[in-house]
Order: C-alpha cells, then structure tokens, then sequence
C-alpha cells in the first residue's frame, strides 16, 4: 500500500515532516513570490482534504494547480500512515486497531473547508511566530510618538471633554453600554445600556468600563447575543510593554491596513488600541491567531468584554485618549 507522504513528495519535493500527516515543503509557486522566501511558509497535509498551504498570495494559482493534481493522485492510490495511539490513517478514514472506522474525511464541503481552514491558521500561527522579534524593530512606535503623532491632540483635555471626543466614535444611532464589570444583568441595569445621545448628557459617571461593540435597544445584560452588530476590535496586551503593543497598533494599521481609529491610556501598564472589526470571519480568526502569538490579549476578542473607557478615573489617575484619528 502506498504512503501519502511518498505522493505528496512526487507534487511539491522534499518534505521535512512535522506530524505523520504535515510538514514544511517548497512552494511549488515559490518562482512568483514577491517577497523573500521562508523555511516554513508553505506547508502540504495529507490528513483531511489534502491541501498544500503557502502564506505568500502571488503563487496563488500555481499553488491551487498543484492542490488539484495532490487530491487526484491520493484520490486514486490506496494508502495509509501509522499513527499514535494504535490508529491508522486509511485513504482518508482513521481506523481503530480492529479496522472499524473512527473518523471519516471527505475531499469536499464543509468538512474539507474545515480541514482547510485549521491548516491556514497553524501556518498563520507559525509565521507569525518567525515573524515577531522583527514585528517590535520594524514598527517600533513608543508611547511618547505615539502621542506626538496623534491626528487629532486629545491628551490634555479634561475628563468630560475626552469622554465626549471618545463618543464620536460611535454612530449617533447606537446604544452603547458603560459602567462597572458587574453592571449587566439585572432589569436595573438598563440605566448602563444608552444611546449616544443620552451620554453625552449624562457623561462618564456610570463606571470604568465600556465594551467594543453597542448593543440592541432595551437591552440589560452585557453579551455576545445582545450585540446589534456595531463593533470595534480592541486590542491589548497584559504582558507586552506599551512600545511593544504600539508595534501591533502600527503594524496592523501600515501593513495590513487595518483602520485604526483610537489609542486609550488605561491609566495602567496597558494600551488600547481600537480598530475596525473584520467583517469576513475567515480573516477575523486568522487575525486572531496571529494577535495571540503575537502577545495580544484574547479575551478582548469578544465583543461584549469589558474595556476601559477614556474620561474615567483608575485609582486617581484618568483613563485618556492619547492617539484619536482626525
């Protein structure tokens, strides 16, 4: 019976294999790279819908020629790789050691874009890893610049006047939540949940904490399921130093172009940075990973987590705008 690895070999080359079922290989459109070549961008997996992954995009259709003949030529051999734990990997089936089926994979529809998608975000992640001592040279952005070269010099006004620079970030229409991490929940907290227009007269008084997202009219409890759709993407670090996250911030505003719209002071170690949510799920998770690796908080990745909001007090100290986009 014929080895998997032994046809992916034939497609792409030399592999140097990871697991039993992927490793690392040369981009079979590696002559079409626009950028310099890695050890570890392009990956083949021969578990699930076979897939050679590379994370550069100009070889993109040399690549998918290649992904077609690997499915063909593993579609038509019988093959199967040992793996740990007394499995076996059959022509795309994991067999218990009494040759009954544990799992079975196809080549197409969701389980296959699936598979897919799983292999996308590990090469993510493992670029992204190769890539961040370079992240925080590159883009290196300390606290002091990043204050200097705010569009819009918010950092000296005083807490009501930041407050209300923070609410034009907001749609008029939207209903924005504030106030301590317990305040939700409760029928009476429906005084927390307000619109825009409500805030400005009330001010920053009801509490510390705001969320990336608004929430849906009469709501009273701060979730997920409560979001009206409005949203930022706020990102942190509780482990990163202020000029290392600001490396993130301008990394994702620069090269990805990622629209970053404001930088909060916590009035704490930390920095937050508040940009467009992603609106297509594939590349919001794949952002995600690279975010994690990168150090960022993931907690922050749900929309209705608490966030400081500026124009609050921490232990005597104002919670401020420092970079505010014109």
């Amino acid at each position: 019976m014929n080895d998997p690895r032994t046809i992916a070999a034939s497609v792409v080359g030399a592999v140097d294999w990871q697991t039993e079922v992927s490793g690392f290989c040369r981009c079979p459109g590696e002559s079409l790279h626009t950028h310099q070549n890695g050890k570890k961008d392009c990956r083949v997996n021969v578990d699930g819908a076979p897939t050679i992954h590379c994370f550069h995009s100009s070889c993109s259709m040399a690549v998918e020629a290649a992904n077609r003949r690997l499915r063909r030529e593993l579609g038509v051999s019988s093959w199967e790789i040992a793996l740990p734990g007394g499995l076996v990997l059959r022509s795309g089936d994991i067999l218990r050691t009494d040759g009954s089926v544990l799992q079975r994979h196809v080549t197409n529809g969701t389980n296959a874009t699936d598979a897919n998608e799983r292999l996308v975000l590990e090469t993510v992640r493992v670029n992204a890893e190769r890539f961040r001592p370079e992240l925080f040279e590159l883009f290196h952005w300390p606290f002091a610049k990043i204050v200097e070269d705010s569009p819009l010099q918010v950092h000296q006004r005083d807490a009501e006047d930041q407050f209300r620079t923070w609410l034009r970030l907001w749609p008029a229409h939207c209903h924005v939540w504030i106030g301590d991490v317990f305040s939700s929940g409760k029928p009476e907290h429906k005084t927390n949940f307000r619109p825009i227009a409500d805030w400005y007269q009330i001010g920053p008084a009801m509490g510390n904490y705001t969320c990336g997202s608004s929430f849906k009219p009469g709501s009273f409890q701060r979730s997920n399921a409560n979001c009206n759709g409005t949203r930022f993407l706020v990102i942190e670090s509780d482990t990163l130093a202020k000029e290392e996250v600001g490396a993130v911030f301008a990394y994702l505003n620069q090269r990805l172009h990622f629209n970053l719209h404001a930088i909060i002071d916590t009035a704490g170690k930390s920095l937050h940075g508040w940009f467009d949510a992603p609106r297509d799920k594939r590349i919001e998770s794949r952002l995600k990973a690279v975010l994690t690796v990168f150090g960022c908080d993931p907690k922050l990745f749900t929309y209705s987590q608490p966030v400081r909001v500026p124009g609050a007090y921490r232990d005597g100290k104002l919670q401020r705008l420092v970079w505010l986009k014109s």
